[in-house]
């Protein structure tokens, strides 16, 4: 190489030099650049986690990726590979199995319950809440330096067992930690759950407040009928001012609870898994239910996001309660016995009772008499019996009122007859008069057509009550009586496997015996009363059939409902009838007709609904003459 090649290549290399010096970037444009590197894996990290949570079905939790290429004393502690182990914390009442993948719960079974969704003739197994598929629980933490570390994703220690408690520990760095704690309460279906750490000013912003929090449940199908179940399921939350709400489950509904909320419950027909915030109150909450399809073996699919207060001081602890157990109301009202009234819970609202009276009429009359009949009495549908006996004695005063107007009504039948008689053509002014001179017989002889609509009115808001009772007690879920063998669903006669077009979305797959039982006596006994009644259908043609048509619909909307409920109306219809001829032979109505008679030559004041009645027919005639003098 001679020495003007040496020259050139001397000089290539330091014009490489300087520019390459001249052209680096700035400290203030490196820190940009990396400030924006971050921002974006904030972002990307985020919206992964916002996947995950969001994502309807929920899909199992994995195991951490794969560290092969790297050494794991390179990783954080929290991203290490660890072995993961199962824990089962038992008592009779619920078998509860946790996973240190997580540290969350993977299965709940209630070993005193059991599915009823099964195929017949298949062995029924205890009620599974859930399966580790169908459950995700995460709390997803940001450090100062803005990593994201999603508790779900990460392996736990076990650090502590016993039979009622486990303790699961994270290490973060070397002198900080995050606790799980579990604790199953003795004979209990609440599972205390702790979430607290150590030095975690090490990893955490000093200025962090509040911490974010994940759940997702799907609610398996247990029960005969899909749609009745998914009917009576959604998420329930409760506001520290005593008021409880939820979210409609008719397909997809989400929403956002700004208020605090006390709990949260994914609530099924029979059973619910609760959140409970012992500590403090959840905060700025966001709600998503979804409706599963049929045939899915899931009714229904639950998530919240909420944020409670958390922190990295040292002595920061947060304490919550799971309730993994049925909507048993006795149960779930003993939760608040001997608790400041601002401090209840109010769990008892996840069972439906109906709102204003028909809630009133179950928490203080049907249950006290249910829970006290349970005490001498095993067969539920004795219990049905004897309830329907003693509310047809509580009403029985108003009920004689009422079939004492028909009686009277049926004594001056006669009488209308040759009223009508009198009047036979059909234009409006005779039918005026018709109307006149036979509400003036019934106020004459001091009977009101109107008397006998009473008994029915009193007993409304009881059936009302029931309907809402009996499909949502759990007392009744296995109870058998004669072929029903579980009153809370429906007791199939006749069943098909085929779809019938617009058939099988009312009535389902099957015909229930006693809501056949229950739609024949309804309508023999609608069809004596029709003609034992006065001839009203004459003005009203039309209502002759409404009686019919009731008790048909009725059939549709029973039929996959609680076998118990239709057993009820059954029973409550029988001994309406054996009310009506044990009144009607121990009324004498020739001694009542001679009363009546005897009130026509009394002087009698009429009463405002009369006054009004003959005004509005005085106005009518006045039209009508109006009328009949404009067309001339």
């Amino acid at each position: 190489m001679d020495r003007n090649t040496l020259i050139g290549l001397v000089l290539i290399g330091a014009i490489l030099l300087g520019f390459s010096w001249f052209s680096r970037p700035s400290a203030e444009e490196i820190a940009r650049a990396e400030q924006e590197a971050r921002a974006a894996q904030l972002a990307q990290e985020e919206a992964s986690s916002a996947e995950r949570a969001t994502a309807l079905p929920l899909q199992p939790a994995e195991a951490s990726p794969s560290t092969d290429s790297i050494a794991q004393d390179q990783l954080p502690l929290y991203r290490q590979r660890r072995d993961e182990q199962i824990i089962e914390l038992k008592n009779d009442r619920i078998h509860l199995s946790l996973s240190t993948h997580g540290a969350r719960p993977i299965e709940a079974i209630l070993p005193a319950y059991l599915n009823n969704a099964t195929a017949e003739g298949e062995e029924r197994p205890p009620v599974r809440l859930f399966s580790r598929e169908d459950i995700f629980l995460n709390l997803p933490l940001r450090t100062f330096d803005n990593q994201l570390i999603n508790t779900s994703e990460v392996q736990f220690e076990l650090m502590e067992q016993t039979d009622s408690t486990v303790l699961m520990r994270l290490p973060l760095t070397e002198s900080s930690h995050l606790d799980f704690r579990y604790t199953l309460l003795p004979d209990d279906y609440r599972v205390r759950f702790q979430i607290s750490g150590a030095h975690l000013d090490k990893i955490l912003p000093a200025n962090m407040s509040v911490q974010d929090i994940e759940w997702q449940q799907r609610l398996p199908q247990l029960e005969q009928s899909w749609k009745f179940e998914g009917q009576y399921s959604s998420i329930y939350y409760y506001y520290p001012t005593g008021e409880v709400d939820d979210l409609s489950t008719s397909s997809q509904s989400q929403e956002s609870v700004k208020e605090s909320v006390k709990w949260f419950a994914f609530k099924d027909k029979y059973f619910s898994s609760v959140l409970i915030n012992n500590s403090s109150r959840f905060t700025d909450s966001s709600l998503e239910i979804k409706v599963e399809p049929e045939g899915s073996g899931y009714v229904r699919n639950c998530w919240m996001r909420s944020t409670f207060a958390f922190g990295p001081r040292a002595t920061q602890q947060q304490d919550f309660t799971f309730f993994f157990g049925p909507n048993d109301y006795d149960l779930l009202r003993s939760y608040d016995e001997g608790v400041e009234e601002s401090e209840r819970l109010q769990l008892d609202h996840l069972v439906y009772l109906g709102i204003n009276i028909f809630r009133v009429i179950n928490r203080w009359l049907i249950i006290p008499v249910v829970t006290f009949l349970q005490q001498y009495i095993g067969s539920w549908g004795i219990i049905i019996l004897l309830l329907t006996i003693f509310i047809k004695l509580l009403l029985s005063p108003f009920t004689y009122k009422g079939y004492l107007s028909q009686a009277k009504m049926r004594v001056l039948r006669p009488q209308v007859e040759e009223i009508n008689a009198r009047y036979p053509g059909k234009d409006q002014e005779t039918m005026l008069k018709k109307q006149r001179e036979t509400m003036a017989l019934y106020s004459s002889a001091g009977a009101s057509p109107m008397s006998g609509c009473l008994p029915m009115l009193l007993q409304m808001p009881f059936l009302i009550a029931l309907y809402m009772y009996f499909p949502t007690s759990i007392l009744l879920r296995g109870e058998s009586f004669l072929w029903a063998e579980d009153l809370s669903t429906y007791d199939p006669v006749i069943s098909w496997s085929f779809d019938i077009p617009l058939v099988s979305s009312l009535l389902g797959n099957h015909i229930s015996l006693f809501c056949l039982l229950m739609t024949i006596v309804n309508i023999v006994y609608n069809r004596y009363m029709m003609n034992q009644s006065a001839s009203s259908s004459e003005a009203m043609p039309g209502m002759k059939w409404m009686p019919y048509m009731m008790s048909i619909m009725f059939f549709f909307m029973f039929n996959q409902n609680a076998s118990g409920l239709s057993y009820y109306y059954f029973i409550s219809t029988l001994i309406t009838i054996l009310q009506y001829f044990f009144f009607r032979f121990t009324i004498n109505e020739q001694k009542l007709l001679s009363q009546l008679e005897e009130n026509k030559k009394k002087p009698r004041k009429k009463s405002k609904f009369m006054q009004r009645l003959e005004e509005a027919q005085r106005l009518q005639q006045q039209q009508a003459a109006q009328r009949a003098r404009g067309k001339r």
